[in-house]
């Protein structure tokens, strides 16, 4: 039976994590943090992007909790997968604790900084912090330890994959139109990387460092925040520390639904309130009107 279970919504992604409750630890010489140290079956990753799924992987056979891989994950997806699961974005979690029989929804959506202005404007990046606040849920690893796989994928390069390759092909045009993303996401050819080119991002990598390094107010109220307000109008932005300080993530209920002898969570927001209805439409026998389970 599943001990713990971490969804993420981290924009058009869904990656989810289990570990199960039969796990042995420390069963050879590996020390607890090193891949190898739960021996026997250790639970599951799944996410949009191989390399990052690996990664979640990982911290589970070094010992984390559902929570810990599904944190390892979303930090190693936004090096990998950035145009899904970025630093600048948000996203959404579902966390089931089964000791408490409880499940908590982590929401921290990218939010509008309030007085946006220029053709550009950017919400403030929620990812970070909402990180962190689902790292309080369960965890076994250090946070910081979370964040190093990720550093590393950014700061020596890492292959990129078909999803991302697909996605930068959709988005060729304003691409190369934008110098610094130019410089990151094309080959020597000048076109956007393709599956199996290499992708680094040390700058990227510098970031998550001192993330790492400083913690992740920092980025909200420390000198990445004030390096964040110094570059954001040079991009059509109006991000300022007054807008990134109080932005924090919320852990509220979840929406449930009761079929027959089952309990059912989603979001509380507009997607996971499309699925509710859809899932009692579908334990009904019903088949959900066009569009009803859109959102």
């Amino acid at each position: 039976m599943p001990r713990a279970l971490a969804l993420m919504g981290l924009a058009a992604t869904l990656a989810g994590c289990s570990t199960v409750s039969s796990v042995v630890g420390g069963g050879n010489s590996t020390p607890a943090g090193q891949p190898g140290y739960v021996t026997g079956f250790l639970g599951y990753v799944v996410a949009d992007e191989p390399r990052a799924a690996l990664v979640g992987r990982d911290v589970l056979s070094a010992g984390g909790t559902a929570v810990d891989a599904a944190v390892a994950a979303a930090f190693a997806m936004s090096v990998t997968l950035p145009s899904r699961a970025g630093l600048g974005g948000g996203g959404a979690c579902l966390v089931y604790d089964r000791a408490r029989n409880s499940t908590e929804a982590v929401l921290f959506p990218a939010a509008n900084p309030g007085h946006a202005s220029g053709d550009r404007p950017a919400a403030v990046p929620m990812m970070a912090r909402g990180l962190f606040a689902l790292h309080t849920r369960k965890p076994r690893r250090p946070f910081e330890e979370l964040i190093v796989p990720a550093e590393q994928l950014a700061r020596f390069g890492a292959l990129t994959s078909r999803a991302l390759a697909t996605d930068l092909a959709a988005v060729a045009g304003p691409l190369l139109a934008d110098p610094t993303a130019r410089a990151i996401f094309t080959g020597p050819g000048g076109q956007p990387l393709t599956e199996g080119e290499t992708l680094s991002q040390p700058d990227l990598g510098a970031t998550l460092a001192a993330l790492r390094v400083s913690g992740v107010g920092d980025l909200y109220q420390g000198a990445q925040a004030r390096r964040l307000e110094e570059l954001s109008p040079r991009v059509g932005g109006a991000l300022t520390v007054e807008a990134l300080r109080p932005a924090v993530a919320q852990v509220v209920p979840p929406l449930q639904v009761t079929l027959v002898s089952d309990t059912l969570s989603f979001l509380p927001n507009d997607g996971g309130l499309a699925a509710a209805v859809a899932a009692q439409a579908v334990a009904a026998g019903q088949a959900p009107a066009a569009g009803e389970a859109s959102g």
